[in-house]
């Protein structure tokens, strides 16, 4: 199966999954107005941005992101809930890229009445979407409430602080600690605080030594409700806790994730709770979410190209068993390949041997 056929197979699968979620497509144009994303270019994962002049003279770009352009031409009433899926492709620098590139891009959003069940959805959503790829992936979850109520607790260089945590740089924190002459409670509580990573029920606990105001304390305890919910409902041994994770608080206001597979060294799904962006872009309510870019797997998806299913072996008396097996291997979707040896250059998922069997005794 090509990368192309796995990319495709995963979509339609999550597409099937979003649906029985309730989920209604949305369909953005390539194309928006730049000063969409001129003034939104925090929310990017790239800065730059593909433009062009119209017809008319308006600057224009090729989509970067669908988010932006589902907020803004999606009509949303008081107390009204809309849950939203795409599958579309952005324009962008892929993560370490030089060159613009077409990457796609699958996801979902909540917009609207969100709540702590809205927000519990969306995770689950995650790991489906991430197990999907692969069941060895790792949902790391934190809280924007909890990293900036901290943050706010510095006075003098707050910026560094947040580098700091970001890079969970304990060394150069003790350096910014000097200088400004942190308090003993502040430096504990960052030491705490990279330590608090992990499994949810030991990082949470640990955390709450490190709360140092209202803020910190009521995302701290939204964290707690989430995770025991995710625990409750069997999606607990996929998530861990990072404090590391402060994406821009100009727009993200609550929950925050980053999903990882093993054996891609970057994150390959973002989201979160981003109340900020609606209200900045004069809406109402909130809004919760997340997108999973197909682009960045192609590499991954690419290292089973050249695999089969299933290797069947036979001998001359179980020709017709195999012409059998392969025939209901076919018809599940599965690829198959039939050999009367085994050839080591083959390369296979798993061997079904009917050489050593005596078909005529079968």
């Amino acid at each position: 199966m090509s990368s192309a056929s796995n990319e495709n197979a995963i979509t339609q699968s999550l597409i099937a999954l979003y649906k029985k979620y309730g989920y209604r497509l949305y369909k953005p144009s390539c194309f928006e107005e730049y000063s969409l994303y001129q003034e939104n270019k925090d929310f990017l994962i790239g800065k730059n941005v593909i433009t062009f002049s119209d017809l008319s003279g308006r600057l224009m770009a090729m989509r970067p992101d669908v988010t932006l352009s589902l907020i803004k031409h999606i009509d949303i009433k008081q107390g009204e809930l809309k849950k939203f899926y795409y599958n579309e492709k952005v324009y962008r620098q892929p993560v370490g890229g030089k060159e613009f590139k077409e990457v796609a891009q699958i996801g979902t959003e909540i917009i609207g009445a969100v709540d702590d069940a809205s927000v519990c959805e969306a995770a689950i959503l995650m790991c489906e979407t991430l197990s999907e790829i692969s069941d060895d992936y790792i949902l790391d979850v934190s809280h924007m409430g909890f990293t900036q109520g901290f943050l706010n607790e510095f006075s003098n260089g707050r910026q560094a602080v947040c580098d700091c945590l970001q890079r969970k740089n304990l060394h150069d924190f003790l350096k910014l600690a000097k200088r400004y002459e942190y308090s003993e409670k502040l430096i504990d509580a960052f030491n705490i605080i990279l330590s608090a990573s992990g499994a949810p029920q030991k990082a949470l606990q640990l955390a709450k030594s490190a709360t140092l105001n209202a803020q910190m304390e009521i995302a701290l305890n939204s964290l707690l409700r989430l995770c025991d919910r995710l625990r409750i409902l069997g999606y607990d041994k996929n998530i861990e806790i990072d404090f590391s994770v402060t994406n821009n608080a100009d727009y993200y206001n609550g929950e925050v994730f980053n999903g990882y597979i093993n054996g891609i060294y970057h994150r390959v799904l973002s989201g979160g709770r981003y109340d900020n962006l609606i209200q900045k872009l004069e809406k109402k309510g909130g809004a919760v979410g997340f997108a999973l870019y197909l682009g960045e797997l192609e590499r991954y998806l690419e290292r089973d190209d050249d695999k089969v299913d299933y290797l069947i072996v036979y001998n001359q008396s179980t020709e017709a068993l195999a012409l059998k097996t392969a025939n209901e291997k076919i018809c599940a979707n599965y690829s198959v390949l039939m050999s009367n040896k085994i050839d080591k250059s083959v390369k296979y998922k798993s061997l079904i041997d009917l050489s050593k069997l005596d078909g005529d005794k079968l």
